[in-house]
């Protein structure tokens, strides 16, 4: 009975993707980092790694009709994320500093009327620094 609407929704699979990164050992650092450029949903670290990662959070149903997430990264988008991170890693010198940039793509897969039957399918190194 927990039917989403689309805002919760993506707002949803973000959190879903958080946790289940941290699950895997990342530490969490931001959430929905604004810029001009853009939106980074979750900044990480992993080991010496900043991970800026993209969340695409979509139905069954939506992912046979219209393709993965990933696969909705398109160039454009890959450049708005890497301006929004050296933004972020131009204000946060003192958090950044010897961390290796890193782009990862976490895909939910979530059934419309049943957001717990999920599919997760984190792709490390989506697309280059």
């Amino acid at each position: 009975r927990d039917h989403l609407n689309t805002k919760n929704f993506g707002t949803r699979g973000e959190d879903l993707a958080r946790l289940y990164l941290e699950q895997k050992g990342f530490v969490f650092i931001r959430a929905n980092y604004r810029t001009p450029y853009g939106e980074i949903d979750l900044i990480l670290q992993e080991n010496d790694e900043l991970v800026f990662v993209e969340v695409k959070t979509r139905t069954f149903q939506s992912a046979k009709a219209y393709g993965s997430g990933a696969e909705r990264i398109d160039r454009e988008k890959q450049y708005r994320l890497k301006r929004a991170a050296k933004q972020f890693l131009r204000e946060e010198v003192r958090l950044t500093r010897g961390l290796v940039p890193r782009f990862d793509t976490v895909e939910l897969y979530l059934e419309k009327k049943d957001s717990r039957k999920i599919l997760v399918r984190h792709i490390p190194c989506a697309f280059g620094a």
